[in-house]
Formats: C-alpha cells, structure tokens, sequence
C-alpha cells in the first residue's frame, strides 16, 4: 500500500512536470521567465511558504538537467532569520522514466552556498512544519523511505560552502555552522560531514557528524558508517558503528559513549533526567527499534562506583518512559552523596563544582546541604529504575553494606519503593516519596530500623571490642523544599530509637574532650566499659524544629537523660545532658553536660554550678526499659493510624 502511495505521488508529479514542459514548449518556449515564475508560484503553493527563484533552465531528457539559480524559502513569519532555505546554485540531472516506479535517480546533485536556518519558538511551532501545507505534508508522508534501497539514488553528491542554522528557544539553543561533503579516505566515496558550534542553556555545545557518502546509503550489501561527536560544556557523547539499515536502525552495530562531570548535565542535551552523580564514564551498545531507544551492556563508572544494566526509553508515551536495571558489584556510598545535594568530598574523583559546594556547607558550619535539586525535572519523563548494590564501601560511621532499591516516577511523583539497605549487621527497610508536580516539591520518607549492631559504627577502632547492643528504630518524616535543607527546615514527624542491653566504651568518651570524660566517669563508671541496660528516646519534629522526648540511658549506675531541642532550619542544637544517680556517690559534680552549636561540630561543655565535687546520695530507679519501648513504638503507630 504505501508503495502504491510512492508511485502514485510521484507518478502524478512527473505528468504534471512533462504537461507543464509541453505547454512552455509550444507556448512560451522563449520565456524561461515564465517557467521560473510558475514553478516558483507551484512550489509557494505546495510548500506554503513564498519561494523565489533567481532564474532556471531545464534540458529535458530521459536523464533531464535542472539549473536553479539565487533560490530562497521564506521563513515562518515569527522567524528570526530572513529566510529558512536559500541557495547560490542548485545543480542536478534526474532521470524521469524512474519516477513512474517510485525511485528518485539524481545521477549528479551539487549545491552551492546553501543555507539552512532551522528554528522552533517559545510555542513549539517550527518553521520546517508542514501543518500549513496539507499537500506537502500528504506527499512528505507517502514518499518518505521506508527502507534503505528506498532513499534516492544519488550517484554523486557535491555541497559546497554549506551552512546550516538551529534555534530553539524554548531550549535556549543556538547553533551556526557547515555541512559538506568531504573525501574519503585514501579516495573512497565523499562522506557527508556536518559541523555545527553554538550555545545550549549558555553552555558551549558542538556537534560534529561524519557518515557515509550518499550512493553508499543506497547499497544494501554494505554497512552504513556514522560518527556522532558531541561537546556539551564538560560533557562528551560518542556515537560511533555502522548499520546494515540504516532508516530502520537494522544490523546495527553502534558504540555509545557518555562522560562528564555529572550527569545530571544532560539533561538539556538530551532531555533525559540523569541523576547527579560525581564524574562519571558511560558505554554500551546502542540500538533503536520503532520508538524506544535502548543501551544494552552498558558499563557505568562513577566516582568510585561501577555499575552495569540495561536502559531502555520509549518514545511511544507522552512522557517518554525510561526503564533501567542496574547491578554493582562495587558502590562507594559517598557517590550517591550528590542525589541529596550533597558532595562526594573535597578529594579523589570529584569534579570541581562538587569541591566548591562541599566547601561553601563546611565554611557554613551546616550538615544539610542548601543545592537546589532540580528534581522539577522528573516531569519530563517517567521512569522504572531499580538498583541492586551487593556490595557498598562506606565510612565507619554509616556502616551500609548493600543498597536495594527501586524508583517508580509517574508524572512528576517519584517513590522509591522498597529501599533496603542492609546496614549495622541488621536492616534498613522503608520507602521514600517526592512529589515534583507542584514548583516547591514535597518528600516524605518512613523507615524501620532492624537490629542495628551499635559496634558496626566503631569497625577499625579501639572502641570496637568495647561496645555492644541491638539497635530498633522508626524514622517518619515529610517537608517541603528545593534542597535537602529546606526540606529538614520544614519537616515534620519523628525518630525513635531503642536499644535493650549492652555497653559502650569509657575510653570513647574521652574523645569529647577532659571535661565530658570526668564528668561521665563520675556519673556513670570508672570502667572502660559502661555497661547500659537499655537506651531510647524520641525525637519529635515539628516545623523544623526538633524536641527531645523521653530520651534516656539507664546504666547500673546512673540515669542519663538528654533533653533540649535542634532548629533543622538553621541546624543549631541546644541540649543538656543529666545524669541521676542511683547510689551513694562519694564525688558528684551536680552539673549538666552541655551541646550548643552548629549539629554538625557542637561544642561541648560543662556547666559548672558548684566548683567542686560534693557527695551525693542516689535515688534514682531503674527505667522499665520493655515498658517505655513498647509505649514509644505503639505511639508512632498510632500516629500512623490517625
């Protein structure tokens, strides 16, 4: 059928070609001035756009000469450039008899000084459109190659001083450069070679394409060569291989290669919502079937990280859907640092933007990072991404181990559901939400902490043997914001933790400094282990601002209780931490351990209200430890429930 609608088409145009060369040779056969007009005329018509041609002769013949001269296209009327095709000279011979079967032979084609100015406004419109044009766009749509021997066969093409122009503004992209045809190596056929410099989002962008030549896309027994290369600030994308086919993408054997210093950065590029992610190296095999995209083996280097999957985009859905499944055999968790805004460090593979706002939160004193996320960006396409980290290298104090997780995103909500981690011996297992629909995004996120091993926080230290004990806990909390900052700045909901049973290290408390050491040797123990019978507490957060609730430590010696509060919009703790004894003590300081300032380096101190140690007769009780925990894990449910 549609090759029926190919020869039919141009079936209809070489007869009204031969009826209008008839008339113009009995009629007007010394007017070329007419023949310039009415195929100038003709050509406004089915193109709807005003077309001006300088001047034109046709040698009719089975194999017919066409010579057009100063040939120009309007531009659409809210173009910028004067005109959206214009021509020096446009030279070929084409054979007739073809036409009436559906083939295009241009034996010779050669084009002088053409200009191409493509544009698309801020509405989408482009100037290339043929939805003014319902001929064009019909006669387009039935001649336009379905297959690789459907291309017109063009035996030798020649662009000379080409220039080529794209403007998108809604994109913020502007780009001017060359197209031409260049030599093959060691005299094989020209290749078509594209050069285009310009600005995309005010970052530099340049383009550079090189295929093969225009006789070699009709030989169906040879592969089809393409090499793609694209800069994009600090970002590169190779696209190198041959197609067997290439208008249906078949036989491909095509190599991508994506680097930079984040990739979130492609996102303008290529309008896929990468993840920020440290400086990273991508590759696989790139293959395409009717509207989805796919890189399969792919190879994925981040930071310290490497991971491998598949990622697959189909286009047939408005948004696009993105669909990826990746492994790593080896994650670095600090990597994943940039999901939050925050930096994967000041040191090793990280790129230089990443240093700077790692340095701006430390001179801050702040433990949030303030990075606008631009998580607005999960609109544009929607995703099913799953990740399975078998094995994760992470710092002492955040012992996680694996990371398993899957990311749902359905028209700007994102839900990672479920996360697990495991972490401490035990396990992480929750969800975590973003909704993006709205300018400020809302996150939510609801954990359960498993039988943590407090010990794993102190692997590789001398506190290791000295501490012990089972940690559960509950972390439910929801705000608003552009960063993590802002987010923790309006927050709201809880952190409850609990542990039944085991013991801490005196000598790790001397790391506080000599003041907090004597202090809770005196209220607590003068061993090097202090053995605890249970420790709990809450952290209610309302607006930003946390409260310590029943938060305490019962040791065989001592109550400790710790009560005060953290503003999470400016991260300032303010806490006292008391002790109760529950015996005689020959020495007591009566006096509270202080934590003021910034959550991430608080100073700590003590508030001396009498000089010297004085005696003290205890009477504190023992914290019915299975009670309390039981009472603050039923009020987080009930919580839930209302």
């Amino acid at each position: 059928m549609k090759r029926a609608a190919k020869i039919a088409t141009w079936s209809i145009g070489i007869v009204g070609l031969l009826v209008v060369g008839a008339i113009v040779a009995v009629h007007f056969l010394e007017d070329s001035e007419f023949v310039r007009s009415q195929v100038a005329e003709r050509f406004s018509g089915f193109s709807g756009k005003k077309t001006t041609i300088g001047k034109l002769s046709i040698d009719w013949g089975s194999t017919s000469h066409v010579h057009l001269s100063d040939l120009a296209i309007a531009n659409a009327s809210w173009g910028k450039a004067a005109h959206m095709l214009k021509a020096e000279e446009i030279d070929f011979d084409i054979q007739l008899w073809p036409l009436l079967h559906g083939e295009i032979v241009l034996p010779r084609l050669s084009l002088r000084k053409p200009e191409i100015h493509l544009e698309r406004n801020d509405k989408d419109q482009s100037n290339w459109s043929t939805s003014q044009a319902p001929v064009a766009a019909t006669a387009a749509k039935a001649v336009k190659p379905e297959e690789r021997h459907q291309t017109p066969l063009i035996g030798r093409l020649e662009i000379i001083d080409g220039k080529i122009g794209y403007t998108d503004l809604k994109r913020k992209l502007d780009l001017e450069g060359t197209v031409s045809t260049a030599t093959g190596k060691a005299g094989a056929e020209p290749q078509a070679e594209l050069t285009l410099k310009g600005n995309l989002q005010s970052q530099p962008l340049t383009v550079h394409f090189l295929g093969g030549s225009a006789l070699l896309l009709r030989e169906t027994n040879k592969p089809y060569p393409v090499d793609l290369d694209v800069a994009y600030g600090g970002t590169r994308l190779k696209v190198k291989g041959t197609l067997q086919d290439p208008m249906q993408w078949k036989g491909a054997n095509v190599q991508i290669a994506l680097s930079g210093p984040d990739l979130s950065d492609i996102f303008p590029l290529l309008g896929i919502p990468g993840p920020p992610t440290p400086p990273y190296e991508l590759s696989g095999r790139l293959d395409h079937s009717p509207g989805i995209w796919r890189v399969d083996d792919l190879k994925w280097h981040a930071g310290d990280s490497d991971l491998a999957g598949d990622i697959a985009i189909d286009q047939h859905t408005k948004p696009s859907h993105l669909t990826a499944k990746l492994t790593s055999e080896r994650l670095t968790f600090k990597d994943l640092a940039p999901l939050i805004g925050a930096s994967p460090g000041t040191h090793g593979n990280v790129s230089a933007q990443q240093k700077e706002a790692a340095a701006k939160t430390e001179a801050k004193g702040n433990l949030f990072p303030d990075v606008p996320l631009h998580v607005e960006r999960l609109r544009a396409m929607n995703m099913d991404v799953s990740l399975d980290a078998k094995r994760v290298i992470a710092p002492a104090y955040l012992p996680v181990q694996a990371l398993d997780f899957r990311v749902l995103v359905d028209n700007g909500q994102a839900n990672v559901r479920p996360l697990r981690m495991k972490f401490g011996g035990g396990s992480v297992i929750g969800d975590l939400g973003i909704d993006a629909q709205s300018d400020i995004p809302k996150v939510h996120t609801d954990l359960d902490l498993k039988d943590i091993d407090l010990a794993a926080f102190f692997r590789g230290s001398r506190f290791f043997d000295t501490t012990k004990g089972l940690v559960q806990g509950q972390v439910s909390l929801a705000g608003t914001g552009r960063s993590l900052a802002q987010v923790m700045g309006s927050s709201d909901g809880h952190v409850s933790l609990a542990m039944a049973g085991g013991n801490v290290s005196n000598l790790m408390v001397s790391l506080a400094g000599l003041q907090i050491a004597d202090a809770l040797v005196l209220y607590v123990t003068g061993n090097n282990k202090i053995p605890l019978r249970c420790a709990l507490g809450r952290l209610d957060v309302s607006h930003g601002q946390a409260t310590f609730e029943n938060t305490v430590v019962d040791t065989p010696k001592s109550v400790l209780h710790l009560d005060g509060q953290a503003a999470l919009s400016n991260q300032v703790v303010m806490l006292k931490l008391t002790a109760d004894p529950k015996h005689f003590d020959l020495l007591d300081l009566h006096a509270p351990v202080l934590i003021q300032g910034k959550i991430r380096s608080p100073n700590i101190s003590i508030a001396r209200t009498i000089s010297i140690p004085t005696p003290v007769i205890g009477t504190a009780k023992d914290v019915q430890c299975e009670a309390l925990t039981n009472q603050l894990f039923s009020m987080n449910s009930q919580k839930v429930q209302q």
